[in-house]
């Protein structure tokens, strides 16, 4: 009766296991965290990793600290994911244990076994019966199929980083950090490239989808931290937002190309922030500050000053601002808050970003 319950657990334990590897890794889309090791992971580590590396003084430390979480927690779900199958094997071997030679005397025999057939290195001693035997081959085979699956994963967890930040890096060099909208304006009308604001909007389009394709089949993907804290690839892309929406609201007669850019680089980012919040965090609604009116107002001496003819009703188009922005702005937030990412693009003395020179 005891080797039946042994059985059991172990089968159901391979079961579940074997679910949880199959949800992760190979289904392209988010999944109930009901039995999971990875959400179990997140929600038992990152609230305590962030609360202890709030309290570095020191940034570059701070953000290198929080860095090493995302690559921690995909370490220990891998070794999580092999302690299950070998532990589950273990209890079915244990369970089966007359069927081997010489026998287990206890539990930890039977793990040992299993953990040899599940790295390939073969059982000592001979394995009889053909039902037992089977077991034995299913356990070398998962073995080998848990180190090509995961292999896969990481060069597609590689790559989906690669791909986040490659334009993120690319905006370091347009504007200062933290980066601002207003900022991104300034640099192509200075440079006289306004006419280029198009195909920068339509790569930032298509950048949103990558990301909440990648990041909704990977959630681990979001706790990747950016290469500098001031420039964290949320932030950078609620500039871009903020931009298309300053030129949406703002501009009289934009290029039909940048125009068309923004439009569809707000409705795009719109709904990838908003599933990304429905996913991973609570959304709530954002409380619009006074002094916005009056930052707003400094965008618009700024664009004007750079060459940008402006719609000229001032209330008109702080109130379009603040539509096109709440497409966004409250997911934005949600996120930045669930991930610990500041998304203001204010500096510590209350300074806009500016073009690079």
């Amino acid at each position: 009766m005891t080797d039946i319950l042994f059985g059991t657990i172990g089968m159901l334990l391979l079961a579940v296991t074997a679910a949880d590897i199959f949800r992760s890794l190979l289904v392209p889309r988010a999944s109930s965290a009901f039995l999971r090791v990875g959400p179990a992971l997140t929600m038992a580590l990152f609230p305590v990793w962030q609360a202890s590396t709030n309290r570095i003084a020191r940034p570059r430390l701070r953000q290198t600290i929080r860095a090493c979480l995302a690559p921690l927690m995909l370490v220990l779900n891998l070794v999580v994911w092999a302690a299950l199958l070998i532990t589950g094997f273990g209890l079915v071997f244990w369970a089966d244990r007359t069927h081997f030679e010489p026998g287990f005397t206890t539990l930890g025999d039977a793990l040992y076994a299993a953990g040899s057939a599940f790295s390939t290195l073969g059982i000592n001693g001979k394995v009889e019966g053909d039902v037992t035997r089977i077991a034995v081959l299913i356990c070398s085979v998962a073995g080998l199929a848990t180190v090509t699956v995961v292999s896969t994963f990481l060069i597609s967890i590689q790559a989906g980083f690669s791909r986040r930040e490659t334009l993120v890096l690319r905006l370091e060099s347009h504007v200062t950090l933290p980066p601002a909208g207003i900022a991104i304006l300034e640099t192509y009308a200075e440079e006289a490239i306004t006419r280029r604001l198009g195909p920068f909007f339509e790569s930032w389009e298509l950048w949103a989808t990558e990301v909440a394709i990648s990041h909704r089949a990977f959630p681990i993907l979001l706790f990747f931290r950016s290469n500098d804290s001031r420039c964290e690839w949320l932030a950078a892309f609620g500039a871009v937002l903020d931009a298309a929406a300053l030129l949406d609201a703002v501009i009289a007669d934009p290029p039909p190309e940048a125009k068309a850019g923004a439009h569809f680089v707000l409705r795009t980012g719109a709904r990838m922030l908003c599933d990304m919040t429905d996913q991973f965090a609570v959304a709530h609604r954002q409380e619009i500050d006074p002094a916005d009116r009056d930052r707003f107002l400094s965008h618009r001496a700024r664009m004007q000053k750079v060459g940008y003819a402006l719609i000229e009703d001032e209330s008109r188009t702080f109130d379009r601002y603040l539509e096109r922005r709440g497409t966004y702005a409250a997911s934005l937030a949600a996120l930045g808050k669930r991930l610990q990412i500041d998304v203001d693009e204010r500096t510590a003395d209350d300074k806009d970003s500016e073009p690079q020179r």
